[in-house]
């Protein structure tokens, strides 16, 4: 079994993107939303599997996801060994075991227990597991603003209109996104199924598509009552870590998707950090502060609603 320092090394792959390398020392949560590693696949339930160690083996659990995980294209319905040339895929995601050189025992820290790994980010992980050679990350030079969205109630609403119907409503929803982040001057970092990822370079910027966004697609409700969507947005601002596909990962980017996750369809949270250098504009308003949990991350963090108006 290929191992690196006697540990397992699994690869994480998804179309258009680079790859990630895992050490698998303990158990391991794959989802979109979860406290493991996040995947942005619109297939991918919130908390979709679970890969861990057994007797020395790669173990993958189905946690009840809607989608199914599949064993080299069989539906497993019980935990089952990732063996050498076995693939397991989750929506349009694929995990295999790979062969990676042994990384010197200095040359990355080790986390102390399962607990420890868990909150560990997937960029921690791969600065520690793969090598320069196979992949080189850069600084994103200065900082940006990202912002993450996605529409409030999507799956009951695709059962509910139909596959068509659906489609259509999310070419307008879409449309109404890129037409403004032109304007805006802001990057599309992913955009998967109902949900978008994006950044900006001032929080002048971020604050102001969001909130012209939301006031169109209010807008759009108002004058089609059956044809309108509710989207939840969250927004944060630090540094990032870019790799040589153009996607982004650390800290900063973990905080922006859990502080979305936080919010309701129409509405715009936004980090203490968003809060605090858009203070000296009278443009933007802002509820009072709120103390919240962000799944993940250590300690409190302050969270404010942005109150922008229909």
């Amino acid at each position: 079994m290929p191992h690196v320092n006697s540990f397992p090394v699994v690869l994480v792959a998804q179309p258009d993107r680079q790859p990630i390398h895992l050490v698998i020392r303990g158990d391991l949560v794959l989802g979109r939303d979860c406290e493991g590693l996040l995947l942005a696949d619109p297939q991918v339930s919130r908390r979709h599997l679970e890969v861990g160690l057994h007797e020395g083996r790669v173990l993958c659990t189905d946690l009840g996801s809607t989608n199914g995980t599949f064993l080299d294209g069989a539906r497993i319905t019980a935990p089952v060994v990732l063996g050498a040339g076995a693939v397991v895929t989750i929506g349009d995601t694929s995990i295999h075991l790979v062969e990676l050189p042994a990384v010197p025992q200095t040359a990355r820290p080790q986390a102390t227990s399962i607990s420890d790994e868990l909150r560990r980010t997937s960029i921690d992980r791969v600065v520690d597991m793969v090598t320069a050679d196979e992949w080189r990350p850069r600084v994103e030079s200065g900082t940006v603003t990202i912002l993450f969205s996605d529409i409030e109630g999507s799956t009951e609403r695709v059962s509910r209109i139909g596959d068509a119907a659906w489609f259509a409503l999310l070419e307008m929803h879409n449309e109404v996104f890129r037409s403004e982040l032109a304007k805006a001057g802001g990057r599309e970092i992913k955009a998967q199924g109902d949900g978008f990822m994006l950044t900006f370079a001032s929080v002048r910027r971020a604050l102001r598509f969001a909130t012209v966004v939301q006031e169109r697609l209010a807008r759009h409700a108002r004058e089609n009552p059956d044809d309108g969507v509710r989207v939840r947005m969250g927004l944060h601002t630090g540094e990032v870590i870019t790799d040589q596909s153009g996607d982004m990962f650390g800290r900063h980017v973990n905080k922006a998707a859990r502080i979305a996750n936080l919010a309701v369809g129409g509405q715009i949270l936004v980090s203490a950090t968003v809060r605090e250098i858009a203070s000296g504009d009278r443009e933007y308003e802002f509820g009072p502060p709120s103390e919240v949990e962000l799944k993940g991350l250590d300690g409190p963090h302050v969270i404010h609603d942005v109150l922008w108006r229909e």
